[in-house]
């Protein structure tokens, strides 16, 4: 047995079945992936008043939405972070896998993203993009993918390339937490809307015809607000929103949908007059900033 599946399986302690689970995810993360989404297509057709699948799934394995910003500061981390459980529910508000732990989080692997060879992108550089960040999940991906997921180590300085790059492609960077990552973090995504696989289950969760529908992803504690005596009526926010969170009003002005804005910030960096911004708000949450929550921890 490698020395990366030992560590992954010291992470579930007795919990067998978790620890097999992890080898499984990790191990053929995009045949997972691609088989639960084929799931979750049929479950909504076959089911559409249901909601045990997606409440199992998106209970154990989910999502913080990032700003480009927050993003960077996980991928230059130097140090440990360990926060205090209280703390970390609070910023991840799911009943599983919402600890905040970065072991060795200098140790960065990139992957295939499965999300993308689900929708069958075939160019290298825009599969290669997926991060896992820390240990054991970095070192596992590296001595189990390299040949078929042509999963790589690499610096700080390329993961933001990478970070960058996608963001100019209109991808939102997500930091996705697992029950059998040890019920912690251990990836950053970077997928734009037409490929993310989340944010497609997230769609078909809103059409489950059931009283407050199950969520795959947190809000990244932030909120759009629209300076409207500067709005333009030109769009480019509303294109540019990943979540079909902004609309034009009957004058011609962007509006934002409270409920659907997940404070990514793509339509503030998409307007050249900077008519939408990013303002904290409490109601979305507390943000997965790494410079703020040490402060919160002191």
């Amino acid at each position: 047995m490698r020395e990366s599946t030992r560590r992954l399986f010291r992470l579930h302690g007795w919990r067998i079945d978790r620890a097999l689970h992890g080898y499984v995810y990790y191990r053929w993360i995009d045949r997972y992936i691609k088989t639960l989404m084929a799931i979750a297509r049929r479950y909504v057709r076959l089911f559409p008043r249901g909601r045990f699948i997606f409440d199992f799934f998106f209970n154990r394995y989910h999502c913080k939405v990032l700003t480009e910003e927050q993003a960077a500061k996980i991928l230059t981390l130097d140090h440990d972070v360990i926060m205090d459980p209280e703390l970390s529910a609070r910023v991840v508000p799911f009943p599983h896998a919402h600890r905040i732990i970065l072991d060795q989080p200098q140790h960065i692997v990139a992957m295939d993203c499965a999300c993308r060879i689900e929708k069958g992108v075939a160019d290298p550089e825009a599969l290669n993009v997926c991060l896992a960040v820390g240990e054991p999940v970095a070192s596992f991906w590296l001595e189990h993918g390299a040949e078929r997921l042509h999963a790589r180590r690499v610096s700080a300085t390329e993961a933001l390339e990478i970070l960058h790059r996608e963001r100019e492609r209109g991808s939102v960077p997500t930091a996705w937490f697992k029950d059998a990552a040890g019920d912690r973090f251990f990836a950053i995504c970077n997928c734009p809307p037409s490929y993310c696989d989340a944010l497609e289950s997230a769609r078909l969760a809103r059409a489950l015809r059931v009283e407050s529908p199950p969520v795959i992803a947190a809000p990244s504690g932030y909120l759009a607000v629209i300076d409207r005596a500067a709005c333009a009526g030109c769009g480019a926010c509303v294109e540019a929103c990943p979540f079909g969170a902004l609309s034009l009003d009957g004058e011609e002005k962007a509006l934002v949908s409270f409920d659907l804005c997940m404070g990514c910030g793509l339509c503030a960096e998409r307007c050249e007059w900077g008519v939408p911004s990013l303002t904290r708000d409490e109601r979305k949450g507390i943000p997965l900033d790494i410079d703020e929550l040490a402060l919160l921890r002191r």
